[in-house]
């Protein structure tokens, strides 16, 4: 190329607004390299000038109706509107009246917030010392003993969990906090039938107590009074009493009084009678034909978690401890399960004959009751009082339990809305009510009343929902180490606690086959209708998609298809119409990207709002509106606004930004806090966690 000798120096700017090339020029005998200015090549004025209508169209953005995937329906719903920025002013009386309500919220202390799950706890005594004995003979006190020992790794376990996301919900919320919100609804699946097989065996096994007591008129059969004491306790949360701290600590300390008088009069007929029994029980009587000794402790350790049932509850109203109560809770429940279940167990292979309590393994507590007083009645009479009691409050704790995970489910969208209506009258959650007793008689019916047959149910729903206890705690060490918590487990020990309670699990299955038939058919049922709510935007687009594809119906009936088409869409964007929000602190694309991303895939949104809270203007992220506005365009689906207050992120500060608008606090997500953050996960109030 030939050298240009008049040349302007190079200026900066865009590389493609110059042609530039580099030359050696000789000056006094040495060579100097210059870069010269050369004009603009055609393509390069086309260049030009395509940018400048490029720049000259503003903010004008399109929407196009192609590729589509239905071919004679309009896709044009599935446009969400073009996002906005703006800026948000908070009501200085808004945080004040959140600030309040959050010093004025009144707090359980730990003896109270122990009974409300302890009753379950201690009362399980009453309906797994029979199975256990019948599983495991002679050896059923060591089957016990070993269980006991499972629960301290387990404690821990759980305490971990609740203390980093210290939420109302069990291992619903923490699931949800720490994987998808499909893997959530399984774990709610679980706990769902935890919860009804705790009310249908606690109101069977009270009627075995009252049956083996009191005669019964001849239709009062126990299996009749069973649905009557279930139909009874629903009539009682219908009226809208619920649980209080206090009624459930007077149950408490009655079934403790009551299970320490056995004892004590145990201890005594153990020292006048010495250990003939005992000695009869080991030697006397043999093994089943084809076990072993190992054999039968295993089954008794499948059956004898019954007996822990309650650890799983205490994270259900952690919300309402006080600060550093929770693992309190745990370590009292602990040791009053070392305390019980264990020594209870040894005291009837002591006193009773083993083929006794195998015949009436449904009420074994008062058979020792009887044994334990001599031959005398008193003490089988008062164990059956305290035991209809302590059992008919377990049922109302399984229906409380039900209806608050069922609240939670629907304010999250997985269930239906109606079952968030209250009745008129009294506020209680009728529906939730009404088939959550439907359910439970149904399952009493489909067992015939067998008590066998409705622990194994009970104990493949207790030990699912207990190991999901351990994969949300390892979840949490994957996804969400940074935030604090009062109890750490190592990961070892974590695994083999899991691997222990999934055995158990598997060996209930063995031991009854037929406990996996009934528990498959609830799961599946109770899993379909969950996700068929939690995926029915999906479902009506495939139906959408489904009648795109009948030709003959749209050439021949157009206006019937016209009226269908509009039908499935206005149902499509109801569901889509309520938005969500994610607290953004950074301008980088990526996590504003994953966010939406999560979003896209656990929730059915047309709208999102990120929300950037800033002390002072010099705060602000350099490209944030800009890195919004390209997503925006990025994801026409949905409606991606940007909205600034100034503010610190606090929970005075999301709990008036949930009122001023209008959105629950369950359908607003932020990133993982890290350890130095000064606020408690738990006082956001339901503040999703969507990322590390």
């Amino acid at each position: 190329m030939e050298e240009k000798k008049s040349a302007l120096p190079s200026t900066s700017g865009h590389c493609a607004n110059v042609n530039n090339e580099t030359v050696s020029i000789k000056e006094n005998g040495k060579e100097k390299y210059s870069t010269l200015q050369l004009p603009p090549s055609f393509a390069e004025s086309e260049f030009h000038q395509i940018q400048r209508n490029q720049n000259s169209r503003g903010a004008l953005l399109k929407w196009s109706n192609v590729p589509s995937r239905y071919p004679n329906l309009s896709n044009a719903w599935e446009f969400a509107g073009w996002g906005s920025t703006y800026y948000l002013e908070i009501d200085p009386s808004d945080i004040e009246t959140s600030k309040k309500e959050l010093t004025q919220k009144v707090t359980i202390g730990q003896w109270r917030a122990t009974s409300i799950a302890g009753n379950d706890l201690i009362a399980s005594v009453l309906y797994s010392i029979g199975p256990c004995v019948l599983q495991s003979g002679k050896y059923a006190p060591i089957s016990m003993l070993l269980v006991a020992l499972l629960m301290y790794p387990m404690k821990r376990i759980i305490t971990e969990v609740a203390t980093a996301m210290p939420l109302n919900g069990g291992t619903y919320n923490a699931m949800l906090n720490s994987t998808s919100k499909s893997t959530a609804a399984v774990a709610a699946c679980l706990s769902i039938l935890d919860y009804l097989a705790t009310c249908v065996v606690s109101a069977s096994t009270a009627s075995a107590y009252l049956a083996a007591e009191v005669t019964l008129p001849e239709k009062l059969t126990p299996f009749v009074l069973t649905i009557v004491i279930l139909i009874l306790f629903s009539l009682i949360c219908l009226l809208g009493l619920r649980e209080s701290s206090t009624l459930t600590l007077s149950i408490f300390s009655l079934h403790l009084i009551t299970m320490a008088v056995v004892m004590m009069t145990s201890i005594i007929m153990w020292g006048k009678n010495g250990n003939e029994t005992l000695i009869d029980n080991w030697t006397k009587i043999a093994n089943p034909p084809g076990t072993s000794p190992i054999l039968m402790i295993v089954k008794g350790v499948c059956i004898g978690l019954l007996g822990v049932t309650g650890f799983e509850s205490a994270e259900n109203y952690i919300e309402d401890l006080s600060h550093g109560t929770f693992p309190k809770v745990m370590d009292n429940m602990f040791r009053f399960l070392l305390a019980l279940n264990a020594p209870m167990t040894l005291f009837v292979t002591v006193l009773v004959p083993i083929p006794i309590i195998q015949e009436n393994a449904a009420h074994a507590v008062s058979i020792l009751g009887e044994y334990a007083a001599g031959g005398h009645r008193w003490l089988r009479l008062w164990i059956m009082i305290d035991a209809v009691i302590v059992l008919c409050a377990g049922v109302l704790t399984g229906l409380i339990g039900a209806i608050g995970l069922v609240q939670r489910m629907a304010s999250d969208g997985i269930l239906p809305q109606f079952f968030l209506n209250r009745n008129r009258f009294t506020g209680s959650y009728q529906y939730i009510i009404l088939i959550f007793l439907i359910l439970s008689i149904t399952l009493y019916s489909i067992v015939g009343g067998d008590t066998s047959s409705l622990s194994g149910v009970f104990a493949v729903a207790f030990l699912g929902s207990l190991s999901t206890f351990t994969f949300a705690n390892i979840m949490i060490k994957y996804k969400r180490n940074r935030l604090p918590r009062l109890s750490k487990v190592s990961l070892p020990t974590v695994l083999l606690t899991c691997l222990i309670l999934l055995a158990s699990l598997i060996g209930n299955i063995i031991i009854n086959p037929m406990i996996a038939e009934y528990f498959v058919i609830y799961f599946i049922v109770v899993l379909v209708v969950v996700l068929s709510m939690l995926k029915r935007c999906w479902l009506w687009k495939l139906c959408y998609w489904l009648f795109s594809q009948m030709d003959l119906l749209h050439k021949y009936y157009p206006h019937l298809s016209e009226k269908i088409e509009y039908f499935i869409q206005v149902h499509i964007k109801k569901i889509r119409k309520n938005p969500i929000v994610f607290f953004l602190k950074t301008d980088e694309p990526h996590v504003m990207n994953k966010a939406i991303q999560y979003i896209k895939k656990n929730e059915d949104a047309g709208q999102i709002k990120f929300i950037h809270l800033y002390q002072h203007l010099n705060d602000i992220p350099d490209h944030l509106e800009a890195h919004h506005h390209m997503l925006d365009q990025i994801y026409p689906k949905i409606q991606i606004d940007l909205i600034f207050i100034q503010g610190e992120f606090s929970p005075e500060t999301v709990d008036s930004i949930s009122r001023q608008l209008n959105i629950s606090k369950s359908q607003m997500f932020m990133a993982c806090p890290g350890k130095d953050f000064k606020h408690s996960f738990g006082d956001f109030g339901g503040l999703r966690i969507i990322m590390l």
